[in-house]
């Protein structure tokens, strides 16, 4: 997973690098972002729980015509769990803090004045930076205490619609895990996915 962050970076260079020559207007566009939403965490195991996400980032965009652009991203994102079984051994409350990096390619339609509507798509690579660990309701001694829950690293497919103007940005994104993120050290079973679905706004620098 390492090297697919490395690949991702070195897409974004080469696109800055060959963007369009005809294009009318090139520019760099930097945003900070805040992020709240409702955490999905759909575990085989333990049932389909939710949580709240939270997330703080900041981006850069690079437009190559005046209509489409790439951004590439560095977002900490904490996900928390509300909902969970604890009669299931290792189902206790789930918080983790991730590192995101999305690319996103990006359409934007021609400004009337009034703003106008971006809608987007790419690949996020994230990496765990506070993982949880299991803590089993009842049992001291079951063998998954003091283990992580999850892999190290995650990979998903970020949707995103948005209102926006010169300044700011309002809108609505998603993250889709595509990869089996959880660790069962061979004592427990079953697979888990995590996603998110947050409301966004962007201060535009």
């Amino acid at each position: 997973m390492k090297h697919v962050v490395t690949l991702m970076f070195a897409a974004a260079i080469a696109i800055g690098c060959t963007a369009n020559a005809s294009a009318q207007e090139r520019k760099w566009e930097s945003n900070i972002y805040f992020s709240i939403g409702q955490f999905l965490d759909n575990d085989s195991y333990s049932g389909n729980d939710k949580g709240r996400t939270v997330k703080l980032g900041y981006g850069i965009n690079r437009y190559f015509t005046d209509n489409y652009s790439f951004m590439l991203g560095v977002i900490r994102h904490v996900d928390k769990e509300f909902t969970y079984d604890d009669s299931l051994p290792g189902a206790d409350e789930d918080e983790f803090v991730f590192l995101d990096v999305p690319l996103l390619f990006q359409y934007h339609t021609n400004n009337n004045g009034w703003g106008n509507l971006m809608v987007g798509v790419g690949p996020v690579i994230s990496r765990c930076i506070d993982n949880d660990l299991y803590d089993v309701y009842g049992d001291p001694y079951h063998g998954l205490n003091h283990r992580t829950k999850i892999k190290e690293y995650n990979f998903s497919i970020m949707p995103c619609v948005a209102y926006e103007t010169r300044y700011f940005l309002l809108g609505v994104d998603a993250s889709i895990g595509l990869r089996d993120i959880k660790r069962t050290h061979g004592l427990i079973s079953g697979s888990k996915y995590i996603h998110n679905v947050c409301f966004t706004i962007a201060a535009k620098l």
